[in-house]
């Protein structure tokens, strides 16, 4: 079946005002640069399934509890899939959001060599409202079944609030690549205004805490109409083994990062056929140890 119907999407294009909160340099499927790239925030209505204390979004109290299950990917690897983080409509509602901002085959403040990253991305931050309506209570379903600390480091009590969408038409691919680490960050506000708000003006990183690990959030699968898109673990005996994690909806998928050793080789194998793959990526702090 289709993702997003005409009716899902109009109902959130409504919703949501995508703001710009940062433009700077992208970086396209090529190596190609655009000082043009964007990261966004939302002034307005998240949708209801997004707004987990409302009975829109009631369903999430009526799904398992997430579960994890870990992968064995060597001696010394770190990755685990967790069931069960958010709800089928949920999901459909956090795709149609990331159209209604809009993607491009440039990346926001991310360099990748030419002909690694062959998709498109759509990168946001939520406000603080939003995280709490959100970001902050989807967090708190699985944050106990994450490592309490990662290389000296305590877990942090939130995510990274930066949201890294990414979309896979027919044909793209993510080739074999580790991901890097990045600080906390969140939405830079201005001083109060007149009226007693404040205006979001950029982004601000979060001091003493970095990523350590990715979460990638499964947004649509095979039931959906995706062919393809498994994300390839790579083991750590590199000697070419490897797992396939295939996509499943509301499932997450974490694994080691950084610019270490023990960073996590992976790719996103190619997506076939009309309905594109839906995923986000996270960041999982933890304190810089």
């Amino acid at each position: 079946m289709a993702l997003l119907t005409t009716t899902t999407q109009a109902a959130v294009t409504e919703l949501i005002k995508p703001t710009v909160l940062l433009t700077t340099v992208g970086s396209g499927p090529f190596g190609e640069r655009s000082p043009a790239s964007h990261i966004h925030t939302l002034t307005g209505a998240l949708p209801p399934p997004l707004q987990f204390s409302l009975p829109a979004a009631s369903k999430l109290s009526s799904l398992p509890l997430p579960q994890r299950k870990d992968i064995d990917i060597g001696p010394g690897g770190l990755a685990f899939l967790v069931d069960n983080v958010m709800s089928s409509e949920q999901c459909d509602a956090l795709a149609a959001v990331s159209e209604s901002i809009g993607y491009s085959r440039f990346a926001p403040a991310i360099t990748t060599p030419p002909g690694m990253r062959q998709n498109s991305a759509a990168h946001w931050l939520p406000t603080d409202q939003h995280a709490d309506e959100f970001l902050d209570p989807m967090y708190h379903r699985f944050a106990h079944l994450l490592p309490p600390s990662v290389s000296g480091g305590k877990r942090y009590g939130r995510l990274s609030r930066r949201l890294a969408h990414y979309k896979y038409d027919d044909g793209d691919v993510f080739n074999m690549h580790t991901d890097g680490e990045w600080p906390g960050q969140g939405v830079q506000y201005d001083g109060e205004s007149a009226d007693g708000t404040s205006r979001p003006v950029g982004i601000r990183e979060w001091p003493g805490v970095v990523s350590k690990l990715s979460m990638l959030l499964y947004l649509n699968d095979a039931n959906d109409g995706v062919q393809g898109g498994a994300t390839r673990l790579f083991h750590t005996s590199k000697d070419g083994t490897y797992t396939d994690v295939a996509p499943t909806k509301g499932s997450a998928l974490f694994f080691r990062h950084g610019f270490g050793e023990d960073s996590v080789l992976h790719m996103g194998t190619a997506v076939s056929g009309e309905v594109p793959k839906y995923i986000v990526r996270l960041n999982v702090l933890y304190d810089d140890a």
